[in-house]
């Protein structure tokens, strides 16, 4: 496994501090490997969260594909349940943001913190899929 070597989790912190609502953020790879988090309780939660943002940014990429002359990227996907949202944005190659939030959060705040935060991030948060090493 590759270390990354920036740790942005002081960005996840700065994000989590600004908006009370907000439960747990993290940044995953697209296989759903969590790269750093900030706010869980259980470590455990973090590698679940990791694995749904995964599969939420996997389930949204068909859609996103049927706009090809806009690059067919995820920008935003956004969950919401009784209790909840959850908020996931391209954060870099292959790697995203995901946010856990309680109800009565302005979405559209946090929305465009996620979508600032991923951008001034751009390739220190990128990360490579993980490949089966080769016997040689």
């Amino acid at each position: 496994m590759t270390q990354h070597e920036t740790d942005v989790s002081w960005a996840l912190r700065d994000l989590t501090d600004s908006i009370q609502e907000i439960r747990f953020a993290l940044v995953a790879s697209s296989d759903g490997k969590a790269i750093t988090s900030y706010g869980a309780d259980d470590p455990d939660d973090v590698d679940r969260f990791a694995a749904v943002v995964a599969g939420l940014q996997a389930l949204a990429q068909p859609v996103a594909e049927q706009f090809p002359a806009y690059g067919g990227q995820l920008r935003l996907a956004m969950i919401e349940v009784d209790g909840g949202h959850l908020f996931v944005v391209r954060a870099g190659v292959e790697t995203y943001l995901g946010v856990l939030a309680k109800e009565g959060l302005d979405q559209g705040l946090l929305g465009h913190q996620m979508r600032d935060l991923a951008r001034r991030m751009g390739e220190l948060l990128g990360t490579t899929p993980r490949r089966e090493e080769q016997a040689g």
